[in-house]
């Protein structure tokens, strides 16, 4: 048995850190997705003790979630909770993750304790888990605008599959690179009306055309 430990410093204080944790505006642009993987949809604002789930799609479209529980929340200085995963090999046990925010300076250093894990290739899964959602944490709290793909899935009524993902990396992208809002609801609205008539066998073909393109 094996505990990943591992600490990560941001430039904002603890307060501003752990608002990212209760708002799901936040929360939803930056917990939840291991790399190349997309969060769809999860239960907002989970009460102490009661079970959540992360619903997720893994680059190629197929379902899995993240299955946890809180168990205590001191604002700004700790939190505890359970994770677990379903249809997907990141390890088959429940283990308990610790989470600390120490003041350092005008910035936060957030200590992360996750395990037990029963094979080292387990605890390394996790430790780029948290390196990829503390990643996009650091850049939600610098006020950042994060494109968020649960947004999408909501606005389309749940368009997905290869040529959904890749529609939403355009999407994506135009955002990033300051396309003017009018410019990104026309191809929004292009996208919704269009492509959704497609047969499946030509969005999937389709699909992997623009994916390559737009990697």
């Amino acid at each position: 048995m094996s505990e990943l430990m591992m600490a990560v410093e941001f430039a904002q204080p603890p307060d501003r850190i752990f608002e990212a944790f209760e708002d799901p505006f936040q929360t939803r642009r930056w917990y939840g997705a291991p790399a190349g993987c997309q969060r769809v949809t999860a239960d907002d604002s989970p009460q102490l003790g009661e079970t959540f789930r992360v619903h997720l799609i893994d680059a190629r479209g197929a379902p899995f979630a993240q299955v946890g529980r809180i168990l205590s929340v001191e604002p700004a200085k700790s939190l505890e909770m359970e994770m677990s995963w379903e249809g997907r090999d990141f390890g088959q046990e429940t283990t308990r993750v610790s989470m600390t925010f120490h003041p350092l300076g005008s910035g936060t250093r957030l200590e992360v304790r996750q395990g037990p894990f029963s094979t080292p290739e387990e605890l390394e899964v996790h430790r780029e888990y948290w390196e990829t959602c503390l990643g996009r944490l650091a850049r939600v709290a610098s006020g950042e605008a994060m494109p968020c793909f649960e947004e999408f899935w909501e606005e389309s009524q749940g368009f997905t599959g290869p040529l959904g993902a890749a529609a939403y990396a355009v999407l994506a992208g135009m955002r990033e690179a300051g396309a003017a809002p009018e410019v990104i609801a026309q191809v929004e609205d292009a996208l919704y009306t269009h492509l959704a008539r497609l047969p499946e066998d030509t969005a999937g073909v389709l699909g992997s055309v623009l994916r390559a393109r737009v990697r």
